[in-house]
């Protein structure tokens, strides 16, 4: 899997704006910016790709369309430890 960084014109750079880290998805500002982010990363050529990327290296934010509850999620049943979470534990 690529990194985000090789991805060509991805949706989130063009668009811009701090949407993809939203403080806090449980407070109804931080749902507003999910809500957000999530309707551009469904447009995005990039979005599988990026969820692909986000489940195994990025603990924060939204990628692909997926929060990190969802990524949380996944690497549960994959038992993928992302490198934030091995140095938390």
């Amino acid at each position: 899997v690529r990194e985000p960084k090789d991805y060509e014109a991805p949706l989130c750079a063009q668009i811009g704006g701090d949407w993809w880290f939203p403080e806090k998805e449980d407070h109804p500002a931080g749902r507003i910016d999910a809500v957000h982010a999530k309707s551009i990363c469904r447009r995005c050529p990039h979005q599988s790709e990026c969820a692909e990327w986000g489940i195994k290296n990025e603990s924060f934010g939204i990628w692909g369309g997926l929060s990190e509850k969802q990524r949380r999620v996944f690497r549960r049943r994959r038992r993928i430890i992302t490198r934030q979470e091995g140095r938390s534990a």
